[in-house]
């Protein structure tokens, strides 16, 4: 009972603490550093109903259906639905990335440290001290893991919002590339896709009726992570980054913790858990190709969260979600059921397509 408790509450914490500090990290190749645009934050404001919140509910639903983490989850939906086993590539595909991840988001704090105090070594020797010290931090107990990346987290946004200057907000024509913004920030910045909700929300689920007392909390905290970052989307001083790199260094242990425990839970052997652990955070330190990976984590992220979204929303039986959701009314059921399966992969593939074109040029 201790655990159902802690991990509906831990969830939450996540969801803010990640939403805000990957939204940081994204911020220059979003381009959205400083963008004060009234209809960018309608848009985004609207794209958090119809985008976020059914999609949470969705990796709530797939907690509550398959009742263990992602990676192993996957083997029995598949097998439950009748569907092929390449569909398991979801669950490969998110324990990948998550570390992939992680190293974004060391290098970008990682870089501004570097700028701030002129370091006497190179850029990639800091990133790989990072890494080690990440894995070193996956290994202490979750709860002071969790507890360490909330007060960093907020003194991010504290030193952000206090160094923050006043911006004129404009109205700007809407275009494209400016969805394929706003359906990124809302879904890939929000953690959405990598199983980390799901994965710490089943032992929530399991004394639930209902998914949304699980997910309102956790969509909250998304909301409210992602609407801090209006208020520090650039680092201001050598204390900022400092702090900024503390709670990166804490974000990525939780997300190498995460990635070892559904390894373990899958049996995996430990030379494989080495290789998927380390591998894809050492690319960072390749010189020259940061922002090529930062294009990969945009895109990759997006179609991960296509992936969700058609699995549940197309291959899956109706009966196994409508059961593990339990909405109050088959209307509501109805309406979640239309976003998932049409206005979510919509809404991807056209801001696949204005990523596309604004890395084209066109």
């Amino acid at each position: 009972m201790q655990d159902q408790r802690i991990s509906f509450w831990t969830t939450p914490i996540l969801a803010f603490c990640l939403s805000l500090l990957l939204s940081v990290t994204l911020a220059p190749a979003l381009g959205l550093v400083d963008y004060q645009q009234y209809d960018f934050w309608l848009f985004w404001v609207f794209s958090m109903l119809i985008l976020a919140l059914p999609f949470t509910i969705l990796e709530i639903a797939l907690a509550k259906r398959a009742q263990s983490t992602p990676l192993q989850a996957f083997v029995k939906l598949t097998r439950e639905a009748d569907r092929s086993t390449r569909w398991r590539l979801i669950g490969w595909a998110s324990v990948v990335f998550v570390p992939f991840l992680a190293g974004g988001i060391l290098e970008f704090a990682a870089q501004h440290v570097d700028t701030q105090f002129a370091l006497p070594f190179s850029h990639s020797i800091l990133l790989l001290i990072c890494a080690v010290i990440a894995v070193a931090l996956s290994l202490l107990p979750r709860m002071i893991l969790f507890i360490a990346l909330f007060v960093a987290t907020l003194a991010v946004l504290i030193i952000g919002v206090l160094s923050n200057t006043v911006h004129t907000w404009q109205w700007t024509p809407f275009e494209l590339k400016e969805w394929a913004k706003v359906v990124t920030l809302t879904l890939v910045t929000g953690g959405l896709g990598l199983g980390l909700y799901w994965q710490n929300a089943v032992n929530a689920v399991k004394t639930e009726q209902k998914a949304l007392p699980v997910v309102l909390p956790i969509w909250l905290a998304q909301v409210l992570g992602l609407g801090a970052f209006i208020f520090v989307s650039n680092v201001h001083s050598d204390l900022h980054a400092v702090v900024l790199l503390i709670a990166a260094l804490i974000l990525a242990g939780i997300f190498l913790q995460y990635i070892r425990e559904q390894f373990l839970e899958r049996q995996t052997s430990i030379v494989i858990q080495a290789i998927i652990l380390l591998l894809p955070i050492l690319v960072w330190a390749i010189p020259q190709a940061t922002s090529t990976f930062y294009s990969i984590v945009i895109i990759f992220g997006l179609l991960l969260c296509f992936a969700h979204a058609v699995f549940a929303g197309w291959l899956m039986k109706i009966s196994h979600l409508r059961k593990s959701i339990n909405f109050s009314s088959e209307a509501s059921y109805n309406i979640w059921r239309v976003l998932i399966r049409i206005i979510v992969p919509l809404s991807i593939i056209l801001a696949v397509i204005g990523w596309i074109m604004a890395l084209t040029g066109v």
